[in-house]
């Protein structure tokens, strides 16, 4: 039986607890690791374990429990991400009001935000690398529509960093599946734009019901923003077989915003 292991599962509104559920549909066993202790209980199928993927010793950790636990890691999926949220300290705060750009962010914005967008992501691919590389598997990043296009000054709930963060997701991933396609490891990853998770409705609390971290919602030719379903859906494919020729590719999924 493979063996999954999702970051940034836990919280019930995620994109990330989505996959967790869908993978143990898929019938894989699946670990989640995550800061989020307190969404542990609602993810009884899955081996949970604290974790801050922004800590490169803190991965080390939680994947050496899960290697031990069930003696494999087939597929590897990193949803870690965002401009707030990112932290024990301020997991449950309200996103910050004021736009983060590049120019005005503090230091401590930036290594905050590239260290749980990018970093981790690294961290955790070379972490797991070794286990994928036994017998073959898959990983899937998420990025963002924002790495496609920007994010415009003024809007709320994301930031600068977090956009060029997410740029360096695709290009991450193209690296290692040039680096692990020979070991018979895919790497792909999933951009998406605006979604209705948790953090979307935070977001529109304080914006109101027109506008959302990437900007006004009517820039979406699609005319409504995406589910949690359809892009976990996606990401769940990438983890299968059904994917299997399929690596180094970056899959948009943004109800066209990212072509307008």
């Amino acid at each position: 039986m493979k063996v999954a292991l999702v970051t940034g599962g836990a919280k019930p509104d995620s994109i990330g607890h989505e996959v967790s559920l869908r993978l143990v549909k898929e019938g894989m066993r699946v670990a989640v690791a995550d800061l989020y202790e307190e969404g542990f209980s609602a993810l009884r199928e899955c081996f949970c374990v604290r974790c801050d993927v922004a800590d490169p010793a803190s991965v080390e950790q939680a994947i050496a429990a899960v290697a031990s636990r069930f003696g494999r890691i087939d597929v590897l999926v990193n949803c870690v991400g965002g401009s707030w949220g990112i932290t024990r300290k301020d997991l449950l705060a309200s996103p910050p009001l004021g736009f983060r750009g590049l120019t005005n962010c503090t230091l401590e914005n930036w290594r905050t935000i590239v260290a749980a967008n990018l970093d981790s992501v690294f961290y955790c691919a070379r972490a797991a690398a070794p286990h994928l590389k036994k017998q073959g598997g898959a990983i899937v990043n998420v990025a963002s529509v924002a790495a496609r296009k920007g994010i415009p000054p003024g809007a709320e709930g994301s930031s600068g960093p977090y956009v060029v963060a997410k740029a360096g997701v695709t290009g991450l991933t193209r690296q290692l599946a040039l680096e692990l396609g020979p070991f018979g490891v895919r790497v792909n990853c999933v951009a998406p734009g605006v979604i209705a998770s948790g953090r979307l409705k935070r977001v529109m609390a304080l914006t109101g019901k027109e506008r959302g971290p990437e900007g006004p919602l009517s820039t979406i030719p699609m005319g409504r923003v995406g589910s949690v379903d359809e892009c976990a859906a996606l990401i769940v494919a990438l983890c299968t077989d059904d994917t299997s020729y399929m690596t180094g590719v970056t899959v948009d999924a943004n109800g066209a915003s990212y072509a307008a």
